[in-house]
């Protein structure tokens, strides 16, 4: 979290939620002088491997704007690619930084579990949560890395473990030796080149593994039987926290509330028009796992799986010093190839689950290249190493990048000479250019009256709601509905569901008309006011009859005849008959005696005095209940006559 921005966690729930205190790794790197230039977007709560699973908007991989960046923190991972930023932190559960680094061919680092503290990071699931490192080298990575780690008081799982300097671990291409990393032992996890990945990855990372060899190191399978396993208890793990974590968003405390007349519908209403399809879904399966009966069936298997996997990798890395392995199944994917497909995008998180159950460090760096896209795709390799030691992580890294140049080229004609297709990377064209430009400062867009809708058919779909309606409201003299649209009609579904989109669609259908979304947005917006207005007036009118009967006891309390044989003194006693309509009564009777003793009735009675004549004459005064002067009260009454000298 950072105070200076609003904390969404890309979701509706959080929608405009600032934090009100920085995270100890954005504190950390501010006191070390780094420049916060902006915020990231991320699949919502982290649950997802694209960043569609985002209340708001999708990042494109800037290698091909047609392709995922990789999730859940693909924004950080894009933001780098794109050379917006030096470095950029993400939060890494089961791969989130390590498989978006290999989508957008960056450096992506998942520190060991209790390196870096987790206060101020939104919990998605708390035993396998780590902020992670984006960089445009390993060397930038490792900087950040060194600033952000340390124990805080703040994170009970921090680790007290002194933190070396990771920075001595980087040496310059030039000092490099023939064979630096001699005497290192590699290990090669064989289950992850089975079937399933994609054969343009699988010689990528043969390629790697054939450049540590020339490195010095030595390369051999090994066989983690429990790798499998890693999946299907991690998504039982991670649901069944975020089960837990996210009940914290109920729409009381904090984050968006939804109007409703009593408690529990408050709760559901603020959680269903919250959170988005893939968070409920998740907070399902973890409810379901946890509950009474299903306990030791999944939770607690998935525990003892775990325990498995720990020690299956404790057990390699005791033979090796590290373990490699793709750091995906495939290189980028098209966006919405696999948005309906939830198990095949689980199924990309194969590679890097079992790390974050184990609780290790892994590093993630493009190794090679894929010929897909434009100017084909990166792929990376993942380097697990063992619990605490970044460093040597780092140092190997730094080293197999610092040769990546001849690795790549050597890569690329062992393609060609297999009677591939050459394919020549296609320079953007101007037209290209000034587009992506445009993309980039799109939330200043005005007035673009003059702009081409086909060059605005590529732009606007990247402006938010508020932008859209400000771009409309800025261009006059022009329509804009048939590129703006199925914009609205996109955040139409995002704001009120697929349903209700379909049954604006059927209704238009069925009365043979057609309305712009826009006008059908506000409408609905208007209908869910005018439904929030009422409602608001509903609890109103009950808290006034609760308030009315409130009241009406009090006084019938206040209106008790005290009982005749009470004696004690005026501010009451533990005598018997006591109660608040004695105290009452006395303070009637005192401040009656105060205001015939005050100053006033003095005046009144000087004056009736001057008015009075001197003959000493007898005079009619009717004696009342009440205040002097107060003859209307007491018509009904008992008169006597008395004499009285002013």
């Amino acid at each position: 979290m950072y105070v200076r921005y609003a904390v969404q966690r890309w979701s509706r729930i959080l929608e405009n939620y600032r934090a009100p205190y920085d995270a100890t790794a954005v504190r950390r790197m501010k006191e070390k002088g780094a420049i916060v230039v902006g915020k990231t977007n991320l699949d919502e709560f982290g649950m997802g491997s694209t960043t569609e699973g985002s209340a708001f908007q999708v990042t494109l991989n800037p290698w091909d704007l047609s392709r995922v960046p990789g999730g859940s923190s693909g924004g950080s991972a894009a933001a780098v690619s794109a050379r917006q930023c030096v470095v950029s932190l993400g939060s890494d559960t089961g791969g989130s930084v390590r498989q978006p680094a290999s989508f957008c061919g960056v450096v992506g680092l998942k520190p060991t579990y209790g390196r870096v503290s987790r206060f101020g990071l939104m919990a998605y699931a708390s035993s396998l949560d780590v902020i992670g490192c984006f960089g445009t080298s390993v060397a930038d990575t490792g900087m950040l890395l060194h600033a952000i780690s340390g124990h805080d008081r703040y994170d009970a799982t921090s680790s007290k473990r002194e933190v070396p300097d990771f920075t001595t671990q980087f040496t310059s291409a030039n000092l490099v030796e023939s064979r630096p990393l001699k005497g290192l032992r590699v290990g090669l996890i064989r289950e992850t080149l089975d079937d399933g990945v994609d054969n343009g990855v699988k010689s990528a990372i043969s390629g790697a593994a054939s450049h540590l060899e020339e490195l010095g190191c030595t390369v051999t399978e090994v066989s983690l039987p429990s790798f499998s396993l890693g999946l299907p208890a991690y998504y039982i793990l991670a649901s069944s926290e975020s089960s837990s974590n996210l009940s914290r968003y109920d729409g009381v405390r904090y984050g968006k509330q939804a109007v409703a007349d009593e408690l529990n519908l408050l709760y559901g209403d603020s959680r269903a028009k919250g959170f988005g399809p893939e968070v409920k879904m998740r907070i399902l399966m973890g409810t379901y796992a946890l509950s009474a009966g299903y306990y030791d069936a999944y939770y607690k298997r998935a525990q003892q799986v775990r325990t498995l996997i720990q020690r299956s990798f404790k057990a390699a890395l005791d033979a090796n010093d590290i373990l490699i392995s793709p750091a995906a199944p495939s290189a980028a994917y098209k966006i919405g190839e696999k948005k309906n497909d939830p198990l095949a995008m689980y199924a990309g998180d194969i590679m890097t689950v079992n790390v974050n159950l184990a609780g290790l460090p892994a590093l993630v760096l493009p190794c090679g290249f894929v010929e897909e896209g434009p100017a084909g795709l990166p792929v990376g390799f993942q380097m697990i190493g063992a619990a605490f030691d970044e460093a040597k992580l780092l140092k190997v890294g730094h080293i197999f990048e610092q040769t990546l140049q001849a690795l790549t080229r050597a890569y690329f004609e062992e393609e060609r000479s297999s009677n591939m297709p050459e394919r020549k990377r296609k320079a953007p064209t101007l037209v290209d250019l000034c587009v992506n430009v445009a993309i980039s400062h799109v939330r200043y867009l005005g007035d673009v009256g003059e702009t081409d809708l086909l060059l605005l058919d590529r732009i606007l779909p990247h402006c938010t709601l508020d932008q859209l309606m400000h771009v409309e409201k800025s261009t006059v003299g022009r329509d804009l509905s048939p590129v703006t649209d199925k914009l609205w009609k996109r955040f139409y579904e995002l704001q009120f569901g697929e349903a209700n989109a379909n049954l604006a669609i059927e209704r238009m259908s069925r009365c043979k008309a057609s309305f712009r979304w826009r006008d059908l947005y506000e409408a609905k917006l208007k209908v869910i006011a005018e439904q929030e207005d009422e409602a608001v007036a509903r609890l109103r009118q009950s808290y006034k009859k609760e308030d009315t009967k409130k009241q009406s006891k009090q006084i019938r309390l206040c209106t008790k005849v005290p009982p005749s044989g009470s004696k004690r003194n005026f501010y009451g006693g533990s005598g018997p008959g006591y109660n608040l309509s004695n105290v009452k009564s006395n303070l009637m009777k005192k401040s009656k005696i105060e205001f015939l003793k005050s100053r006033e009735v003095k005046n009144i009675a000087a004056m009736k005095k001057i008015s009075v004549p001197r003959n000493n004459s007898a005079s009619t005064v009717t004696k009342t209940g009440g205040f002097p002067g107060n003859n209307s009260a007491s018509s009904s009454r008992h008169t006597k006559s008395f004499d009285r000298r002013f």
